[in-house]
């Protein structure tokens, strides 16, 4: 049994990125993982490049079609058999040491059952060119603005997905990792971030527009789990937050981003 599960969700993704978030998995200093990739229904070009990877540690797991990157990472966690299961978004860099100081925290740490890391951030046009330190201690109140988490850079005690998986509701894409945070704070699991910047998050500005459904969206998912956390009435206003800020100028809100530490 290896000691940690590696989850990795792929489509049509960058050639050059992919192969860079691959390396930098495999290439830690922690090197009993397994790394599952579910190729969600990609075309040929992913499909090649998964072909290439030739280390062992690597299991591809492959849809003919394109279910969702939430039926993707739970496909991963059903077939994970590590102590510890890691996410890994296929655009990012896992940097020297994530692994090994994750894990150190959590053995001596046996309260917290999640954690994740502060991060670099970068894009094709600019490189590396900020940062996001999260907050390193996480209530219920944290999870009103924002996420208090990088999501690619999560570690999760095993025992977490015994009862608890990724929501596949149609509200759920691209908030189904806050959608489960909440979820699990909810429930009594304990979290915390390392203040450490131990992930590289892709991150392109000009590529972050969000529609209108998709804001309908997280206001849902918002609204559901703050009910769950106990933050009503207060919450309303912040599950809101994503629908008002559609009415504002999007350079504004990229400087409330900046401001707030938020991505």
């Amino acid at each position: 049994m290896p000691l940690i599960s590696v989850i990795m969700g792929v489509y049509n993704s960058d050639p050059v990125k992919l192969t860079a978030a691959v390396n930098s998995v495999l290439n830690q200093s922690v090197g009993d993982i397994e790394l599952i990739i579910y190729n969600d229904g990609s075309d040929n070009v992913t499909g090649k490049i998964l072909k290439g990877f030739t280390d062992r540690r690597v299991k591809i797991i492959c849809s003919t079609e394109n279910k969702g990157l939430a039926v993707a990472l739970n496909a991963c966690i059903d077939a994970a058999e590590g102590k510890y299961i890691a996410r890994q978004d296929d655009d990012d860099i896992s940097l020297e040491g994530r692994f090994e100081k994750q894990v150190k925290y959590l053995e001596e740490h046996k309260d917290i059952d999640f954690i994740g890391t502060a991060c670099e951030l970068y894009s094709d046009s600019e490189g590396v060119y900020g940062e996001r330190i999260m907050p390193e201690h996480i209530d219920r109140e944290s999870f009103l603005f924002n996420s208090p988490f990088i999501h690619g850079s999560m570690m999760f005690r095993r025992e977490v997905f015994r009862c608890h998986r990724y929501r596949t509701l149609g509200k759920n894409r691209k908030y189904e990792d806050y959608d489960l945070f909440m979820r699990l704070c909810a429930d009594g699991y304990k979290s915390a971030n390392l203040t450490d910047k131990l992930y590289c998050f892709y991150y392109d500005k000009a590529l972050r527009a969000v529609s209108f459904s998709m804001r309908c969206d997280e206001y849902k998912v918002r609204m559901e789990c703050f009910r769950m956390l106990g933050l009503m009435p207060k919450g309303i206003i912040y599950a809101l937050k994503p629908i008002l800020l559609g009415f504002i100028p999007r350079r504004a809100t990229m400087k409330i981003k900046e401001k707030t530490n938020k991505v």
